[in-house]
């Protein structure tokens, strides 16, 4: 995507190929509740490996990068600490999702209590400086996405 900048695209791997570094991530916990790392429901940044020259390795945590015109945000991965990492956990079952606090589709806006797990996970066609065919998180509680090439999928967690 640009110069240590990376996306999730679409490859043919499956769980039953042998692990690559392209297929690999982490999910960095940090907890004031101090809950159990690997727990589920516990929030945490997705991170990926870029090994850099040298063989440096530098840790690069996940985050969105959205467009005005779009209710899709891309997954992107960049190098240190970045304030705009978004937090993920996972379900019992092994989904990924996003947590919601605020409410906006009622007035006056309000809370979700317990948060909302959003799962609004689909492989797009995609630009980002070129076409690539990669996943994506649909913004909000409600509606399709804009892009007609999206296919909604399950992301999940598996241990290696």
């Amino acid at each position: 995507m640009g110069a240590a900048i990376e996306g999730l695209c679409l490859t043919d791997s499956t769980v039953q190929d042998p692990v690559a570094s392209y297929t690999t991530f982490y999910h960095n916990v940090s907890s004031s509740e101090n809950a159990t790392a690997n727990a589920n429901d516990t929030l945490g940044v997705l991170n990926w490996i870029l090994t850099i020259g040298g063989g440096l390795n530098v840790s690069s945590g996940m985050s969105f990068s959205q467009q005005p015109g779009s209710n899709l945000a891309d997954l992107i991965f960049s190098p240190g600490f970045d304030t705009d990492n978004r937090p993920v956990a996972f379900e019992s079952c092994g989904h990924m999702y996003v947590p919601v606090y605020q409410d906006d589709t009622v007035t006056p806006p309000g809370s979700y209590g317990p948060p909302r797990k959003l799962m609004n996970w689909f492989i797009c066609l995609t630009r980002f400086a070129y076409l690539y065919e990669s996943l994506v998180f649909k913004i909000g509680v409600t509606g399709e996405p804009q892009n007609p090439t999206c296919v909604a999928v399950d992301v999940e967690r598996v241990w290696v």
